[in-house]
């Protein structure tokens, strides 16, 4: 017999019994087993990926975290959405973050802002714009008015294609006046027009007497000038006239009476 091999094999089974009874009693010796530890990993990252497809099936379930969305598609096809909580200029619906959206001003008119009338306005960034709104009177003009109290933007009569005058307004400053200026003279049609003393045999009630003349006839010339050559004035106190008794400045086949003036001669 070979002790020698025999004592080898022997020796064998006494080294590999302690492993061979771990295996069988299922005890764990504290080393480490590539085996169970990736199961154990496995396991864990299983349940890590169950957790995520949780959250992403409670995002598809269409909950509301409160957020507003707005999504857009640019040229490409491709869409984009984001979350600003903010309102979007331009959709006609006020926003607490703008002052007006398209036809949307909140309820506010030109009154709100101390004015009279007018219309406000929302610019294209959704703010108010009170420039079309006046307050009549103020001497301001807007584009709402046509003039207000002596303020026409610089129009005068002329501009009107009058030859003179002055404007004026409205009360509710609607509408420039031109009832003070002069029209150009139209001579020959028998109506005193702006410009003229007269026209024609129309001497718009004027005299030769009323002009400080003794007499005569009036006359008015072709450019509608009143024309005086026809009318008298006398070097002598005529008939019952006042006259002086020194200087006896009656006229011919008159004398000078006191008190009573100038008389026929007896």
């Amino acid at each position: 017999m070979n002790y020698l091999a025999l004592s080898r094999s022997t020796l064998a089974l006494v080294c590999l019994a302690p492993l061979l009874g771990a295996c069988a009693s299922g005890e764990d010796d504290g080393r480490n087993n590539s085996i169970f530890t990736t199961s154990t990993t496995n396991s864990g990252d299983m349940d890590s990926s169950d957790e995520l497809e949780d959250e992403d099936e409670s995002s598809d379930s269409g909950e509301d975290s409160g957020d507003t969305s707005s999504t857009s598609t640019d040229g490409t096809g491709s869409t984009t959405t984001s979350d600003t909580g903010m309102g979007m200029c331009g959709d006609g619906i006020k926003q607490l973050d703008e002052e007006c959206d398209g036809n949307d001003l909140g309820g506010l008119t030109c009154l709100d802002f101390g004015f009279q009338q007018g219309t406000l306005i929302c610019a294209d960034d959704c703010t108010l714009f009170d420039q079309a709104c006046s307050t009549c009177g103020d001497g301001q003009l807007s584009p709402t008015e046509a003039c207000d109290g002596n303020n026409f933007g610089g129009l005068t009569c002329s501009d009107l294609g009058y030859v003179g005058g002055t404007l004026s307004c409205a009360g509710d400053c609607s509408q420039v006046l031109e009832s003070n200026c002069m029209e150009a003279p139209d001579c020959g049609n028998g109506v005193i027009d702006g410009g003229e003393a007269c026209d024609g045999g129309n001497l718009n009630g004027q005299t030769c007497v009323s002009l400080g003349f003794d007499g005569g006839v009036l006359s008015c010339t072709a450019g509608c000038i009143v024309d005086t050559n026809g009318c008298t004035v006398q070097e002598c106190a005529p008939l019952l006239s006042t006259c002086n008794l020194i200087l006896n400045d009656c006229c011919e086949g008159l004398e000078c009476i006191p008190v009573f003036g100038c008389l026929p001669q007896e």
